[in-house]
């Protein structure tokens, strides 16, 4: 320590650098909860950010963390009436992940579609307008009683038995007992201790060009005749992805509902630069409207579009950590690694890292020990988060070579997803029924390979269908044939719900109807292996039973008693194959 140095300006528990939501959930929890926070930030509100597209599994997440920390405002983020109601007009809703595929040169073939509507027995997931819901999110901090020092870079760190000092460009000092950085891929932290890893261990290639647009017109609208793809919601109303080999263009409306009052569309293209290397002497508008010249019905959407600000081009976007904790600082979720924004996980890495963080600070605080040890989960959870993430992405990449291909990942993808739902689901009503941790605790353990049950042939299903897409991507197996494996996989899975139907091809709206709930709650009490079983009956019971009235459930619960005799009802939606 340089003892000749000024006192430090500030002093607090816990420094923050970032305050996105990362950050400013993170100083919110640990405020609420009696910790002296200083967030500090580089830049002010409001600013532009992406990162717009909840997922339900995300929505869990917010809701459990709420509770877990006593922050009821994080409830106000997990559905859309309450974003609207309480937080901004200007966000979007999602109601569905839609799909559609795409091959140069040629017209949309309406067959190779998918679509994965979001139950109305769960919650309507939003699109947030992501400068509105930071800005408001950083006021619920300061509200708990964190303070904000914005527009003040970080340069360097000094770190001592007793602390860290924290050093600003201007030579400002903040004292402080830890350091989360929480500021995303600039971060000071990785920066001094040369934590990012060279080349990155990530399996995944992708760059990616995006902004925000008006005058994009709804897909629903350029399909003749309408509803000709089979959907069960409007494209406009979710977050669409076109597909192609070698990437996806994402659509994500702010303007999609009734109540609209921000006209603005996120569009991004994300590309593989080993198919789709830079072009040079392009600017970023020029080379995205260059691209989407070649596939005639993407083109078309975005006709009379046009951007609100300037275009973002970047690198490879891919990077990872050798090192996410130490003595008395932590990396967390984009400070510590990024993917690809398929898919919608970044959020959910970041209320993980939280909910795991949270209490382990909060507990190091009490007891003045900071040893690393004590922070050890939160490397692993991270780095596991970053990995499922890769394996989940670069699949999905390697599959957009051939329709058939992502439409079997696409079921791997649909199962993982509903299979962490049902254990989120069940943690999180356990909790609010006895507030004990355990459950809450063996959910983060199983965050760290993507809340795939403990279930072993649920387990060796996921390795094998990941296997045969690396097979594909290392040349060593043709795209057809692993579409086929990895049907053949789903087919033969005991532990997925027949009234999905994810082993039919045809089938490619997966969409869960109330007596798709009754096939699989009768399912679940009779046929499914019994640890499946269990998760998936109290999956749906228990969360239906916290959110419906005494009334509604006592009809639930009636009905629960009734299953095994009730015939098989519901058949799966067939999107009709043009001749």
């Amino acid at each position: 320590m340089d003892t000749t140095r000024e006192k430090p300006a500030h002093s607090a528990d816990v420094v923050i650098l970032g305050s996105g939501l990362a950050g400013s959930v993170l100083a919110t929890v640990l405020a609420r909860n009696g910790a002296d926070v200083l967030v500090i930030d580089a830049g002010s509100h409001p600013r532009f950010a992406i990162g717009e597209s909840t997922i339900p599994y995300t929505s869990m997440l917010m809701r459990l963390v709420s509770e877990r920390y006593n922050v009821p405002e994080l409830k106000w983020l997990a559905t859309f009436e309450a974003v609207q109601s309480k937080i901004s007009t200007n966000s979007g809703v999602k109601r569905n992940f839609g799909f559609l595929y795409h091959r140069k040169g040629e017209q949309h073939n309406i067959a190779e579609c998918n679509e994965l509507p979001i139950p109305k027995i769960t919650n309507t997931e939003n699109h947030f307008f992501r400068q509105d819901v930071d800005a408001w999110m950083i006021t619920v901090a300061i509200k708990y009683g964190a303070r904000l020092l914005p527009n003040k870079k970080v340069a360097n760190f000094e770190f001592d038995d007793d602390g860290v000092d924290i050093i600003a460009a201007d030579g400002e000092v903040v004292r402080a007992k830890f350091v989360v950085d929480a500021s995303g891929f600039r971060s000071p932290l990785a920066e001094q201790f040369q934590l990012r890893e060279q080349p990155s261990r990530l399996r995944h290639h992708s760059r990616s060009i995006f902004t925000h647009m008006v005058d994009v017109t709804p897909y629903d609208d350029l399909v003749r005749p309408r509803g000709a793809h089979g959907n069960h919601q409007p494209w406009n109303e979710g977050t669409l992805h076109h597909l192609f080999e070698g990437g996806w263009i994402w659509v994500i409306p702010f303007n999609n509902h009734a109540r609209a009052t921000n006209s603005l569309v996120s569009v991004g293209l994300s590309l593989d630069p080993r198919i789709h290397p830079p072009v040079d002497g392009l600017t970023p508008e020029q080379e995205f409207r260059r691209f989407i010249a070649d596939y005639p019905d993407i083109e078309k959407q975005f006709t009379h579009a046009r951007s609100v600000r300037e275009w973002v081009s970047t690198g490879r976007l891919q990077y990872s950590s050798k090192q996410t904790v130490g003595y008395r600082w932590c990396l967390t979720s984009h400070a510590a690694g990024f993917v690809d924004a398929l898919f919608s996980r970044g959020l959910s890495n970041t209320f993980e890292i939280v909910n795991a963080l949270g209490w382990r600070l909060l507990d190091a605080l009490r007891d003045d020990d900071f040893a690393v040890e004590r922070f050890e989960f939160v490397q692993t959870l991270e780095q596991g988060l970053l990995n499922f993430n890769d394996d989940l992405v670069a699949n999905a990449y390697v599959s957009f070579q051939d329709y058939d291909l992502w439409n079997a990942w696409f079921r791997v993808w649909s199962i993982s997803q509903r299979l962490a739902i049902f254990e989120i689901n069940r943690a999180y009503a356990r909790f609010l029924g006895d507030k004990d941790v355990a459950s809450v605790e063996r959910l983060e353990q199983l965050a760290v390979n993507g809340v795939v049950p403990d279930y072993a042939p649920a387990k060796a299903m996921f390795a094998q269908a990941n296997q045969e897409l690396r097979d594909v991507a290392e040349g060593r197996k043709d795209s057809q044939v692993a579409a086929a494996n990895v049907m053949a996989l789903l087919r033969d899975a005991d532990f997925i719900p027949p009234a999905l139907g994810l082993g039919d091809p045809d089938n490619r709206c997966i969409h869960v109807t109330g007596p798709k709930v009754v096939e699989m709650l009768r399912w679940a009490k009779n046929d499914a292996p019994p640890e499946i079983g269990e998760l998936a009956f109290e999956g749906i019971t228990l969360f239906l039973k916290k959110r419906l009235s005494l009334k509604e459930f006592a009809l639930l619960d009636e009905l629960k008693h009734t299953l095994a005799p009730l015939p098989v009802i519901g058949r799966p939606l067939r999107v009709p194959t043009p001749r």
